[in-house]
């Protein structure tokens, strides 16, 4: 399949266009002392901060998706490949974004690989988002959907609805959803029931997004960064004013890691690949928990 083609049709089912303010500049200062990064990526890029960011071949062979890339999957990607991927920055969950090496990017240009990825287009899917896939999963009742994190395109990255079981079958149900080798657990158990349940895939540990939940009615809210404190001063924070308010609401928290509960799109995305006639595989290289 030709590159432009599969690119037209990625940003039009991602709305990638429309879409304002999903700002990576501070993420990018910070991993990139030295912004190499600059000589490989697509003119305009910055402008955006969605869409294709590594132009590879002309045309694509096969597809890989990723929650995070990293050195060791663009290491083993075949030539001629297509990365899809939810972020731009590689990730560890306690020590955060990480960038890619100087030797991936040259890597890609020497075998034609492409990078793609979408970040708030695809958070705010109203099809493929992280949140809606779990909380579908889940089973929850009468979904509602909120929690803008970008401006220009409708929707939200956040999903709240009932559930009539307990903390530990919620958990349970979130581990079958996401897969054995993600770590869930329970973080705080204020009661046993679970009650009203919000959805917030990824880096949801944000108080602005936790009160818009308890305006609506949340009494446990399932994330992916509530339970290990990280490292670096700004999520630092961020992570104390979040927890500091749940615990204030009695707010049930189940967490099942930054990189398993935004996992599921990745592995959906590979229908819509197949659908194109093109062979897709996903990548899996996470959780990263060491320091």
């Amino acid at each position: 399949m030709r590159l432009e083609d599969l690119v037209a049709r990625l940003d039009g089912y991602f709305r990638v266009a429309q879409v304002r303010g999903d700002d990576w500049s501070h993420g990018f200062e910070d991993c990139y002392p030295e912004p190499y990064w600059r000589e490989y990526v697509e003119p305009g890029y910055e402008s955006r901060w969605n869409g294709l960011m590594v132009r590879g071949a002309a045309e694509v062979e096969r597809v890989a998706t990723c929650v995070f890339p990293s050195d060791a999957i663009v290491g083993g990607l075949e030539p001629g490949t297509f990365l899809f991927s939810e972020h731009p920055l590689d990730f560890a969950e306690v020590t955060a974004f990480r960038p890619l090496a100087r030797a991936s990017f040259e890597g890609m240009r020497a075998a034609g690989i492409s990078f793609y990825h979408v970040h708030a287009p695809l958070d705010m899917h109203p099809e493929v988002s992280p949140s809606r896939l779990i909380g579908t999963g889940l089973g929850l009742r009468r979904l509602e959907e909120y929690g803008p994190i970008a401006d220009g395109i409708p929707g939200g990255a956040c999903v709240i609805g009932e559930s009539d079981g307990s903390l530990d079958e919620l958990a349970a149900r979130l581990q079958e959803v996401l897969g054995q080798e993600i770590p869930v657990e329970v973080v705080t158990r204020p009661r046993e029931e679970a009650g009203r349940v919000a959805v917030v895939a990824g880096g949801g540990a944000d108080v602005d997004l936790l009160e818009q939940s308890l305006a609506r009615g949340c009494r446990t809210y399932v994330t992916g960064n509530s339970a290990r404190p990280p490292e670096h001063p700004f999520f630092r924070r961020k992570f104390d004013e979040f927890r500091e308010l749940a615990a204030g609401h009695s707010v049930a928290l189940v967490d099942g890691t930054h990189y398993g509960t935004e996992k599921l799109p990745q592995l959906a995305m590979l229908t819509w690949f197949r659908r194109l006639g093109l062979e897709a595989v996903f990548r899996p290289d996470g959780p990263k928990l060491a320091r």
